[in-house]
């Protein structure tokens, strides 16, 4: 792996990281993921980047798209409790 993708994987990690921290570990609380970003110094587009990957992994749930607002999953919970986005939710 070049360190282009590892920081890649290591933003989205933080990030979901920080979602997990902001709903405190709730799969019914609703955070702006594009405000979390930011506060980690990472740009909207990228951002976007990082939260349709996680989406599509199913460790979040997008409320409103062009907003950055989502939810963590509990398969989103498990990977942060776990520290791995390796294997997604429905992965053994």
């Amino acid at each position: 792996m070049n360190d282009e993708m590892r920081t890649r994987r290591d933003r989205r990690g933080a990030l979901l990281k920080s979602i997990y921290d902001a709903a405190d570990a709730s799969v019914t609380e609703f955070v702006s993921a594009y405000d979390l970003a930011a506060a980690q110094g990472v740009e909207q587009e990228e951002a976007r980047k990082a939260i349709a990957y996680l989406e599509e992994k199913g460790f979040l749930m997008v409320d409103d798209h062009r907003a950055g607002v989502v939810r963590i999953t509990a398969g989103g919970i498990d990977a942060v409790e776990l520290g791995s986005l390796q294997a997604g939710p429905d992965v053994a």
